[in-house]
């Protein structure tokens, strides 16, 4: 959902519309719950915190003043995730980065996937789910986790650099 549909769904929200904020679940649940799991790396906490956000989201949605709704959203979901990592004071990691959104898709690509992922830190986790799974631009990015343009692209670019030799790597071990 892009930020004009989603502006006119959260004016029906404020509105007090059941059916515009059962638009805005189905839309957003899926990204606010991945990114949500990749900052944490827990499932339980990703789960929470996704309630939490949709709670905030139908007792106060923002005003018609939010420049960039999917931004904000996908701030409170950022802000919510690391205030829990504060809390608990560890470094996450991921129990799982599967697709919640596709029961039925290829496990073993899925765990592939998760094996390649658990080589990039933290940071690099979330500059790339936020920028896949959220569809946010890098200037949004840098904007929400308070890093530079510049950082954020090189976080991206190391992220991928990595992927790539961690599914490389995978290729070459599933061969012998």
């Amino acid at each position: 959902m892009q930020n004009t549909q989603l502006r006119a769904v959260l004016a029906a929200v404020r509105a007090g519309s059941e059916d515009a904020f059962d638009q805005l679940y189905d839309a957003l649940s899926t990204p606010v719950y991945t990114i949500a799991l990749r900052i944490t790396g827990s499932r339980t906490a990703a789960e929470d915190l996704a309630q939490e956000v949709f709670l905030r989201l139908w007792q106060s949605p923002p005003d018609e003043a939010v420049r960039n709704p999917r931004a904000f959203i996908f701030q409170t979901v950022h802000n919510l995730a690391v205030d829990h990592l504060r809390k608990q004071h560890t470094e996450p990691l991921p129990d799982t980065l599967a697709d919640p959104g596709d029961p039925i898709g290829d496990m073993l690509l899925r765990e592939t996937l998760r094996r390649a992922m658990l080589t990039l830190t933290p940071e690099e986790r979330e500059t790339v789910s936020l920028h896949i799974d959220a569809e946010l631009r890098f200037h949004e990015i840098a904007a929400l986790t308070g890093c530079s343009l510049s950082s954020v692209y090189r976080t991206y670019k190391r992220a991928l650099k990595k992927l790539r030799t961690a599914l490389q790597t995978d290729e070459r071990s599933d061969e012998i």
